[in-house]
């Protein structure tokens, strides 16, 4: 008894043994696997930061027109680069080129930059992203500064877009935008706006104000524009409408001749609120949009991975909406429009 009691205790020890060996020999093999994978890890990475450094790169820019929100999107895309080692300067060369607001000149300096030295083309505006979405056929292309990417030309989806192609969206919020006017002008029934129909973001937008207009019981006066001239009589027309507000959104055309609209708002004495708050400086009381430098760091940072060696079909469209709000104050004195406390801290002068 004593013996069978022994040999099955030494069998039984020699199972736990055998399992125990099993499991540290198991574990040093994922252990020794995992570091295998950190140095791989480490060393792609090394070898990404030393490509960054060792190379040079050139970058084509293409924007609609020149102005402070095309500088704000500018600027953001070259500190997304640097935040990815590539610095204008260092080892960037930036050459960049504006239509000058016509929309007709931009597939010609696309397809320019399309067939030169260039290693990835940038546009800023809904209108370049629309023309690259059918002009480019050799280049690796980054937007920003888009509205609405999808309604632009630029895939189906976040994952399913263009192979050569990726970038920023940043949808206006239409109905922040409305929240803003009630505060701002209690009781209001009617809103004035204008927009260019050749702009797929303009379209976009305006189909959605529609329907948030409609659902809080406010109508939306609408008059269509061809050119950056026609922004003053587009407001005399909306003036005559019986409206509260007029609404520059979004649109390129109409922060162009941006002047205009703000001209016909004076004269009409109407509160004149506008999508891009870098054209509240020219005049109105109030924007609300996104901030277009933040959206073009996001969009530098994918340029970036690309020139490193991302394909920019793996690369999903991203959406990047850092909202900005600003009142201006002599512009609400000026038409005597009292500024709610909960507003207060988004006053300027």
């Amino acid at each position: 008894m004593r013996s069978f009691a022994a040999t099955g205790l030494w069998a039984a020890f020699k199972k736990l043994a055998l399992g125990f060996a099993l499991i540290v020999f198991f574990s040093a093999i994922l252990l020794f696997s995992d570091l295998a994978h950190r140095k791989g890890s480490s060393a792609s990475l090394a070898n990404s930061q030393s490509l960054s450094t060792k190379r040079s790169f050139k970058a084509a820019i293409v924007s609609i027109a020149p102005g402070v929100s095309t500088d704000l999107c500018v600027n953001g895309m070259l500190e997304g680069l640097r935040q990815s080692g590539i610095s204008a300067g260092k080892n960037l060369e930036v050459v960049r080129a504006d239509a000058q607001g016509e929309i007709i000149n931009i597939p010609a300096i696309l397809q320019n930059y399309d067939v030169s030295d260039v290693d990835v083309i940038m546009t800023v505006s809904t209108p370049c992203l629309s023309a690259a979405c059918n002009k480019v056929k050799n280049k690796p292309v980054v937007f920003t500064c888009v509205s609405d990417p999808i309604a632009a030309g630029a895939g189906s989806s976040k994952t399913e877009h263009l192979p050569f192609l990726t970038g920023v969206g940043s949808f206006p919020q239409v109905a922040h935008h409305l929240d803003l006017m009630q505060k701002l002008v209690p009781g209001v029934s009617a809103v004035g706006t204008m927009y260019n129909p050749a702009e797929a973001n303009s379209v976009k937008e305006i189909s959605i104000a529609r329907e948030v207009y409609k659902n809080r019981g406010i109508r939306l006066e609408e008059v269509a524009i061809t050119g950056s001239s026609e922004l003053l009589q587009a407001v005399q027309v909306l003036a005559g409408r019986n409206i509260q507000v007029v609404w520059v959104p979004g649109d390129n055309t109409c922060i162009e001749g941006y002047e205009g609209a703000v001209k016909g708002a004076r004269d009409a004495h109407l509160p004149l609120f506008t999508d891009i708050c870098s054209t509240l400086d020219r005049g109105g009381l109030a924007c609300l949009g996104f901030n277009p430098h933040d959206s073009g760091i996001a969009a530098g940072k994918l340029a970036g991975r690309i020139l490193l060696g991302a394909n920019p079909k793996d690369l999903p469209l991203e959406e990047v909406m850092v909202e900005q709000k600003f009142i201006s104050r002599s512009n609400a004195d000026q038409l005597n429009i009292s500024i709610p406390a909960e507003l207060s801290a988004y006053v300027r002068p």
